[in-house]
């Protein structure tokens, strides 16, 4: 076989040669094995051509090679499906690039909006170089960000502005929606609270809409694009503008004029902070353009929503959440960062973000076991915190955090609001709360032991409810805290009387 796919390189130059060679070739082997050898010479072929000179080094950045991103990619790159066999096992068809469907890839989408000019800086080498050098940590940044990029780049598409833009919250937050810095800035896109406050992000004890992704994203674009009009359409300056604050920016320019030099952003007297921020921003872009280039594996983001918005009408426990959506908590919470507590707040509505695969489910499992709702206890002469949390069967750490308090201490003529299972309100309650008022967390010896395995949709109060106990006596019986999610299938051991 080597002999042959010898003979038959040496002849692949000369087209004529070729066909006569095709014609006694075939004779000595079947047309399957003949077929297959053509498309490995084909391929060897197309391998061996010479492309467009590579570029000096890693570092070069000029628009020119960035291009290169836009390109069609290579055969080589080509799934084998591209070569299409008949049923007589002969190669039939080589179907064309453009033949085959195309994956719908994220960061393809982004690279065709890049649209903002190279910036001639020691910080943007600086930063490549540092990438080059640490490539997991664009990695991981990806992957963080993966749950919200296709909604920015939807919005920043939207308003027609140029897509660099969606990788902003890399710089601001590396996509960490919790962020927060030394002078206060929150969430994704990094806002002050009050810049945040100016622009609608309500900031609460309950919400922070800096770290609500929906909302600090359009807020963000919306101060970038005051911004872009303020400083007469320069996106630089605006960028400076968004990380230095509009009134130093103007300052500096004001100071330039003054001395009579230049007042685009390069010119500008700034902080060190800021004199960084737009060449880290287009590193970032240029990496993202041709990550090949900088020898540096980005991971593939799909093109489609991770998310979809549910509305909310009343408060909600963020566990229940989980639980019905079949969600971890921490999922849910890292999709929802606005919500600062166990639950929603009491005012609704609220918009909830959930995964797209597991929006059904959650439609389904709240629909059947409702939600978190509120009854008022007015607070009598002799109560105490822990005797009204025995009355309806949840923990005086629910009562304190629903009530914002700091300690335990409770007036006589005040009221508190007291978080019950929304199954569990009105009558039914009152008749639970009657039979179970003077149980102890501790079993007696007239109790029957039960071993209660979690099922999709089951919380601490539903299963309260079922067996006819309290909350606190499960948390007890079980060694649970009050905010702790249930897996499937989990034992749940359950006192009830024989």
């Amino acid at each position: 076989m080597n002999q042959v796919l010898h003979e038959l390189s040496l002849h692949f130059i000369d087209l004529d040669k070729c066909a006569h060679y095709y014609a006694g070739m075939k004779s000595r082997f079947n047309n399957r094995v003949f077929g297959c050898m053509c498309v490995v010479l084909l391929l060897s072929a197309c391998g061996s051509l010479r492309g467009p000179e590579s570029v000096a080094g890693p570092m070069a950045a000029d628009a020119t090679n960035r291009s290169a991103a836009h390109t069609e990619p290579a055969a080589d790159d080509l799934d084998n499906d591209a070569y299409v066999a008949t049923p007589t096992g002969e190669i039939d068809t080589l179907l064309t690039v453009d033949a085959l469907p195309a994956k719908p890839d994220l960061l393809q989408r982004m690279r065709a909006g890049f649209r903002l000019p190279e910036v001639d800086s020691k910080h943007h080498q600086q930063y490549l170089r540092w990438s080059l050098e640490h490539p997991s940590y664009l990695k991981n940044l990806f992957d963080r960000g993966a749950p919200y990029l296709h909604y920015i780049v939807e919005q920043v598409e939207r308003r027609g502005m140029p897509l660099e833009i969606a990788l902003l919250p890399a710089v601001e937050s590396a996509f960490k929606p919790n962020a927060v810095s030394r002078s206060r800035a929150a969430g994704i896109w990094q806002f002050m609270p009050a810049t945040g406050r100016h622009f609608g992000l309500r900031q609460d004890w309950w919400y922070d809409g800096r770290r609500d992704i929906v909302s600090s994203t359009n807020a963000a674009l919306d101060y970038l694009t005051l911004l872009h009009e303020r400083f007469n359409g320069d996106w630089f300056l605006a960028l400076a503008a968004y990380n230095a604050g509009q009134g130093n920016l103007a300052k500096a320019i004001k100071r330039n004029k003054r001395a009579g030099k230049a007042t685009d952003y390069q010119s500008l007297r700034l902080r060190q902070e800021t004199r960084r921020y737009v060449p880290k921003l287009l590193a970032l872009r240029d990496i993202v353009a041709d990550p090949q280039r900088y020898q540096i594996e980005l991971p593939e983001i799909s093109d489609v929503p991770h998310f979809e918005v549910v509305q909310l009408q009343g408060q909600v426990d963020i566990q229940k959440i989980a639980a019905d959506a079949g969600l971890d908590v921490d999922e849910v919470r890292h999709l929802n960062a606005g919500f600062l507590r166990w639950a929603t707040s009491p005012q609704g509505p609220h918009r909830l973000l959930i995964p797209l695969s597991h929006v059904e489910q959650f439609r389904d499992q709240s629909a059947a076991t409702g939600t978190v709702t509120y009854q008022h206890h007015p607070v009598a002469p002799g109560d105490t915190l822990s005797q009204i949390a025995r009355r309806y069967g949840v923990s005086v750490g629910a009562i304190k955090s629903t009530n914002n308090m700091r300690n335990s201490r409770i007036r006589a003529g005040k009221s508190l609001l007291i978080p019950v299972a929304a199954a569990n309100s009105g009558a039914d309650t009152a008749v639970a709360i009657e039979s179970n008022s003077n149980n102890s967390s501790l079993p007696t010896n007239s109790s029957a032991k039960l071993i209660h395995r979690v099922r999709s949709g089951d919380t601490l109060w539903s299963i309260a409810r079922q067996y006819q106990v309290k909350v606190q006596q499960l948390l007890s019986w079980n060694s649970l805290k009050i905010n702790q999610v249930l897996s499937l299938d989990q034992p749940v051991t359950v006192f009830t009387a024989r």
